[in-house]
């Protein structure tokens, strides 16, 4: 049953109930104008819930057209484009600029029959501003990046013992360099340098050293003055222990380092050494003993990761289901025995390069700033295929470690196999970023049942979507103690869009039913404006793109079209029904002729 169904009936059953009531009303005085007021109020109800339009034919230049201003416009860019039709929907740009007129997005519109495009002037219109709009053609005109951090980018949950990256861009067009500034708990935690006339990309990097929410800060300076003061919000959770198992060939240095490495930084390890033919020796470290000489299904499912020598690997039958179907991840060293026909290495061809007594080499790790200090390698490279990502290279670019996706896992291979030297030589930074990326890349994902996402900066007392993905149909939803209702996208059935307006600032919560409290953070009006005005640019470009104006060819265009009924003759309906019923009913209005009171031909007041 559609909606203008159910609002129909609901308000017939509404009439009828009026009209019955004032029919057995022991008072039968102005009988008739009692009745008409009460259908005029079940009738006005429903015109004001419901759509109200009607079809005209009208005549339309299509090259007249209106004229939209925005925050950030020039007066000096409406030089060339002379129109009596300019609005805002922004009352300080009225004030300033009292040619224009307030309007609503909405009846910009309702009036677009009247014109053949919108001009919109300034920094243009969020996305929800957008879609008010309809379809109706625009030219944007844009104006310049504002001064400031344009673009902005950061995780905003992360487990313990990761790093907090702040990326984004800063437009400095002043003659002073600028200096960023991630500031946490009052101290200064990292710093980036914004040459003057620039437009650059900056990172600020630290690793929060606590549980919880917090709130971060960025700071633009430029001398004493400070430019921007904007916040950070993050919600550090624990890190659950990884389970790594390690199975080498034999003992050697480079399992020993990084069992006692995993060890202190609260993994679970469990190490399975060769000695000779079918005899191992095993090792464990924060875990009970598993029984790991001979692995099953049972057993490797009890691990995250798997480390090991590439030799020994390919013995191992039960893996490659463990991973396409699981998701076990794998690190796989290369070692002298390795050849390229095992599932394992078949996306990592190695190449050998022939240099006497090869000299130490700087490295790059991906997600490091700076290279890491110098190490010995043994010129084995892994050559880039178009499945593989590269995670470290040497400073020509060669390939170290790549990784790829397996089914439902991942691998990771390295060609280097002597890191314990970082170890030896006090690199422990080094030697930590380096298995950190690796292990992060290669372990076993935990299942969600549910994710939340908020795109953009949700703003106190605006309208901001909260989207659910699931795979089970929402309940009750819950934010800020108020329920709202979810809306399934006709697209994607497993995504839900809840609309809420959140009245303050700060942290807030959503959860359905018994689940988890998601925790999103509100801003102010004024925080990140910068940031806003680049999205409000994007937007309004791409809403453009998608919804050009017609040729600038004059002619006249005869059209039917639909227009919409304002809401308001309903509303004054409405009113003036229900102010004839109470005063009707105070008797304050004439008797009807014949009735009480006539004989007199007085008002009568009860």
């Amino acid at each position: 049953m559609s909606w203008t169904v159910i609002v129909l009936i609901i308000c017939c059953l509404l009439a009828a109930f009026a009209v019955w009531k004032e029919v057995n009303r022991p008072k039968r005085v102005n009988l008739a104008l009692r009745i008409a007021a009460s259908i005029l109020v079940a009738a006005a109800l429903a015109c004001i819930v419901l759509p109200i339009s009607y079809n005209k034919d009208i005549s339309v230049a299509d090259d007249h057209s209106a004229i939209l201003l925005t925050a950030g416009f020039g007066a000096d860019s409406l030089v060339n484009y002379k129109s009596d039709q300019i609005f805002t929907t922004d009352r300080t740009i009225q004030k300033s600029y009292p040619q224009a007129k307030l309007t609503r997005l909405d009846e910009l519109k309702a009036d677009s029959p009247a014109f053949g495009r919108v001009h919109i002037f300034g920094y243009g219109l969020n996305e929800n501003e957008l879609k008010q709009l309809g379809h109706l053609p625009v030219v944007f005109h844009p104006s310049p990046l504002p001064v400031g951090i344009t673009n902005i980018n950061w995780s905003q949950k992360l487990k313990t013992g990761m790093d907090f990256t702040v990326q984004g861009r800063y437009n400095n067009t002043g003659s002073k360099t600028v200096k960023l500034i991630l500031k946490g708990l009052s101290t200064q935690l990292d710093t980036a340098a914004i040459p003057a006339k620039s437009n650059n990309e900056f990172e600020l990097t630290t690793v929060p050293k606590s549980e919880g929410r917090a709130v971060y800060h960025i700071l633009a300076t430029s001398g004493r003055d400070t430019l921007e003061n904007e916040n950070l919000p993050v919600e550090i959770n624990p890190a659950q222990p990884l389970k790594v198992l390690i199975l080498s060939a034999s003992p050697d240095f480079e399992t020993k380092f990084l069992k006692n490495w995993l060890a202190e930084n609260g993994f679970e390890v469990a190490v399975r050494s060769t000695i000779s033919k079918d005899k191992f020796s095993s090792e464990y470290a924060n875990m009970q003993p598993v029984k790991v000489e001979h692995l099953d299904a049972g057993i490797l499912e009890k691990f995250d990761v798997v480390i090991g020598d590439l030799s020994v690997l390919k013995t191992e039958s039960a893996l490659k289901s463990e991973v396409t179907q699981k998701g076990l991840g794998i690190i796989i060293r290369a070692d002298s025995l390795s050849k390229g026909s095992s599932w394992l290495q078949i996306e990592f061809p190695l190449e050998k390069f022939t240099i006497k007594n090869p000299s130490p080499v700087a490295l790059n790790i991906r997600g490091q700033k700076s290279k890491s200090a110098p190490l010995k390698t043994d010129q084995t490279f892994i050559s880039q295929t178009p499945p593989t990502q590269t995670l470290v290279t040497d400073m020509q670019n060669h390939g170290l470690v790549n990784s790829s996706l397996a089914g439902s896992g991942r691998l990771v291979f390295t060609a280097i196999t002597n890191s314990y030297n970082w170890m030896l030589a006090g690199d422990k930074d080094d030697y930590a970023a380096f298995w950190s990326l690796l292990i992060k890349n290669a372990a076993r994902k935990t299942p969600v049942s549910e994710n939340w996402n908020i795109a953009g900066f949700p703003t106190a007392n605006e309208p901001i979507d909260l989207q659910l993905q699931s795979a089970q149909t929402p309940g009750k939803i819950v934010t800020d103690s108020s329920e709202i209702a979810p809306v399934q996208n006709p697209d994607i059935p497993f995504e839900w869009t809840s609309r809420y307006w959140p009245a303050t600032t700060g942290w807030h919560n959503i959860k359905q039913n018994n689940g988890q409290a998601h925790w999103y953070y509100v801003y102010g009006k004024g925080d990140w404006k910068y940031a806003k005005i680049t999205e409000k640019l994007a937007a309004t470009s791409y809403y453009a793109n998608t919804n050009p104006a017609n040729g600038f060819v004059t002619k006249q265009i005869h059209e039917k079209v639909r227009i919409e009924v304002t809401k308001i003759y309903f509303y004054l309906l409405l009113l003036a029904a229900c102010a004839y019923l109470w005063a009707e009913a105070k008797g304050l209005t004439l008797p009807s002729p014949g009735g009480e009171g006539s004989k007199k031909g007085t008002k009568t007041l009860n």
